[in-house]
């Protein structure tokens, strides 16, 4: 088996998803967490210079869904055939651009920012939601399996959505309301989190907001 070393922040974000498959799968991996402090300094490390970065051997991969295909296609989770592959793969990009069209709410609700959080959040985030949670709610009603490619088991679009739900669940000032008229996404959610592995994964990991 590879040695594999995951360079993130000392946060849950782009990483957890990552840590999540290596939850799901039982692989072992250093998880290298560092500061937003320490950054700056070891940016000349990291391929494009962002995070997370994987090593895979010494080899440097670097942004989250490539990795995330990555190590979903050496471990039997990326689909059946590359047209589901490809299906899980829109799934998953859909929602990294939905994450993408909330970073102007996203810097300031975690505090990197100071501006009107609250007209961020009418403006951005709730016009944003009210336009992809459908995509993935139609996606589910599709789906004979209750996976989000209607695969027999999890993608790493399954193990994306959810993470990436996650931590909006905890930046999301309503997030009591957050799945109200989307039960399938919710239902999905609520799946992952109840896999054994990866209730063992939150129960030990650090804590942290998002």
């Amino acid at each position: 088996m590879p040695q594999y070393r995951l360079t993130y922040f000392d946060l849950r974000g782009r990483g957890e998803p990552i840590r999540m498959m290596f939850a799901l799968k039982g692989i072992p991996y250093e998880d290298r967490r560092i500061t937003l402090a320490e950054a700056p300094q070891l940016k000349g490390e990291f391929p494009f210079g962002c995070l997370p970065m994987l090593e895979v051997d010494g080899v440097k991969v670097a942004q989250t869904l490539s990795i995330l295909r990555y190590l979903a296609r050496e471990n039997g989770c990326a689909g059946p055939d590359n047209l589901t592959a490809a299906i899980a793969d829109a799934l998953a990009d859909q929602y990294a651009d939905f994450v993408m069209s909330l970073q102007s709410w996203l810097v300031v609700t975690a505090g990197y920012v100071e501006a009107d959080e609250d007209a961020l959040y009418q403006s951005i985030y709730e016009p944003a939601r009210a336009k992809n949670f459908p995509y993935f709610e139609a996606a589910l009603k599709k789906s004979t399996t209750g996976w989000y490619a209607n695969t027999a088991d999890y993608t790493h679009a399954d193990i994306f959505i959810a993470a990436s739900l996650e931590w909006l669940t905890r930046l999301d000032k309503n997030a009591d309301k957050l799945f109200d008229g989307f039960p399938l996404m919710e239902a999905h959610f609520k799946k992952i989190f109840a896999l054994p592995a990866i209730e063992k994964h939150v129960a030990e990991r650090p804590d942290a907001r998002y």
